[in-house]
């Protein structure tokens, strides 16, 4: 289990935001300084730090949250269990590193993103369309795109674990910034051919031109939900297609940095 890495991961990602200094105060942000080593933004310093000290905090109430307590983010030790606990938290979500450093640095929203598309079946959301070939392309505050800061982090990581004698961390992601989508495999039929048409964007990367099937997002949707409808009644394919309305909690740096 990768997990065995995440003391090499968290070194890794401390030198990536301040060259491993505690007391490091980043660039004002939407939602604040990013703090320490780490860099955790201030809406999230007091969360993240009470909920890796206090036992049962996701199980208390808001107010119960807000009587606890407030932790030093100047302490070392206190930055190190903080970070740790989230890393943590989001490796036992994504299960690869460079997803959870996308997670840190572009929020957990763009990370579920690239998660599900560029898994072996993907869902292909219609939302997801619109914003995945530009997930590795986003920038922070000083510049950094998303894509190169997480080719740092798994370049760096893999150098000491190599250097340590431990297996290398894989990647997940895409290497291309365009994050060609694995369009799934569905019984030749012109209905099927139209729905992925449908859910395609015109990319970089080289997708398939969008077929307009609809006028608004509502139209192309029902209009999908026929195809689909169409296809189980003749028997040609059996697929599952997500029409999730929540937006997703994009965010990190400036655009949102680790929340």
């Amino acid at each position: 289990m990768a997990i065995e890495q995440l003391d090499i991961f968290m070194e890794t990602m401390k030198m990536q935001e301040s060259s491993g200094d505690y007391s490091a105060i980043g660039p004002v942000t939407r939602y604040g300084r990013g703090l320490g080593a780490y860099q955790i933004v201030e809406d999230n310093w007091d969360d993240w730090s009470k909920e890796a000290y206090y036992e049962g905090y996701n199980k208390m109430t808001a107010q119960q949250r807000k009587n606890l307590p407030s932790l030093n983010w100047e302490d070392s030790k206190t930055q190190d269990r903080t970070a740790k606990n989230k890393f943590t938290q989001y490796y036992n979500k994504y299960k690869s590193w460079d997803l959870v450093a996308i997670a840190w640095f572009a929020g957990p929203g763009n990370a579920d993103i690239v998660k599900r598309n560029t898994d072996l079946n993907p869902r292909l959301l219609p939302e997801d369309a619109k914003n995945l070939v530009d997930i590795m392309s986003y920038k922070d505050v000083l510049g950094k795109d998303v894509g190169g800061y997480v080719d740092d982090v798994m370049t760096n990581m893999n150098k000491e674990l190599k250097n340590k004698g431990m297996p290398l961390a894989t990647r997940y992601t895409a290497q291309d910034p365009s994050i060609r989508v694995q369009q799934p495999q569905i019984a030749n039929s012109n209905v099927a051919i139209s729905m992925i048409d449908a859910l395609s964007q015109n990319t970089a990367g080289g997708q398939r031109q969008q077929i307009a099937v609809g006028g608004d997002q509502a139209r192309q949707a029902s209009n999908v939900r026929t195809a689909i409808d169409n296809a189980k009644a003749k028997g040609e394919s059996t697929i599952n297609v997500s029409m999730a309305s929540e937006k997703n909690p994009y965010s990190a740096r400036e655009l949102g940095m680790n929340r």
